[in-house]
């Protein structure tokens, strides 16, 4: 624990101690002495009430600041996960399956909506969505083509739905702006899954799909609110559809028979990046944990949400960020 607040506190609710010799009359006492004085075993016993309530105020900000920074996200522990599909399940893309090491990380538990991203929009007056970026040809109201349009009634009157429609680099942007980043594929495979070996978080039953996930048996040929169907066991809602979800990786079809066992990060270089998760015009299949897919284009099925490394997270608290 960083000793300065103490000695600020310290400073202020203790009077100075007797001068340690004949030649320190006269001159302030240094904090290094103050604090020797307030541990030392001869010091006023009113000293260690006022060190064990330093400590645990200290403490009580420090966990109620981390609530705050952690609002709305499910913390996954370091460890080793399974990541892939065995033999038989998905496509050769999955495979193979194995072990992958990951650190901590915290994601968000919802898909980020159209509210919030239109409040990163206007604050920043930047990064719009297809639909609405200024001169566009995909705009609402003044684009030459028409392919959002049909949305437009639902942009308008739901703010809790996933937003769509936007760029891998305007996902990436928000996600900065929140101090986050997009997960990594390893990341999301890990979290969706909450520890189930089955091709869902629920099981291998694609009968139940309908109670985790809007796809295109249940949802109407549209996105819907975040947070309305089951979470999964990490506290997570809608990793199986409503939309797709941006990953950081490049896509590349071989890319699990020679990704690092260690926090992958996917190739290098490639042409698309991966998505996952599936959405409101997918099939249940499209929405496994394993399922990889990849887009180059917004669309308007793909969102996504943010994650944030712990580590990344604790130095944020010692900046005070």
């Amino acid at each position: 624990m960083n000793p300065a607040p103490l000695l600020a506190l310290a400073a202020l609710l203790l009077p100075p101690p007797a001068p340690l010799s004949a030649e320190s009359a006269g001159r302030e006492v240094t904090k290094s002495e103050l604090m020797s004085y307030i541990q030392d075993q001869d010091s006023d016993p009113a000293c260690g009430v006022c060190l064990k309530a330093a400590h645990k105020y200290l403490a009580d900000k420090t966990n109620s600041d981390l609530a705050k920074k952690t609002e709305g996200l499910a913390f996954i522990p370091a460890g080793a996960y399974r990541v892939g599909s065995p033999e038989g399940v998905g496509d050769s893309d999955e495979r193979p399956a194995a072990e992958v090491s990951l650190d901590a990380f915290y994601i968000e538990k919802t898909e980020v909506t159209l509210k919030d991203y239109e409040q990163f929009v206007k604050l920043t007056g930047s990064n719009y969505p297809e639909w609405e970026a200024p001169n566009g040809k995909f705009n609402l109201t003044t684009g030459s083509d028409d392919y959002y349009r049909r949305m437009g009634p639902l942009i308008k009157t739901c703010r809790t739905c996933p937003v769509f429609g936007v760029s891998w680099s305007n996902a990436r942007a928000y996600c900065a702006w929140k101090k986050r980043r997009l997960p990594t594929e390893a990341e999301w495979e890990t979290a969706a899954r909450a520890g189930s070996k089955e091709a869902y978080s629920f099981g291998d039953q694609p009968a139940v799909a309908g109670a985790y996930a809007w796809n295109e048996t249940n949802s109407q040929e549209k996105p819907h609110p975040v947070g309305q169907k089951k979470p999964n066991k990490n506290g997570l809602f809608d990793m199986h559809g409503n939309v797709w979800e941006w990953m950081y990786d490049y896509y590349e079809k071989t890319y699990y028979a020679e990704r690092p066992a260690r926090n992958p990060q996917g190739p290098r270089m490639a042409k698309e990046r991966v998505i996952r998760g599936g959405s409101w015009s997918t099939d249940t299949n499209s929405s496994r944990s394993g399922n990889r897919a990849s887009s180059i284009d917004p669309n308007d099925d793909i969102g996504f949400r943010c994650a944030v490394s712990e580590s990344d997270l604790s130095q944020q608290h010692d900046g005070g960020l």
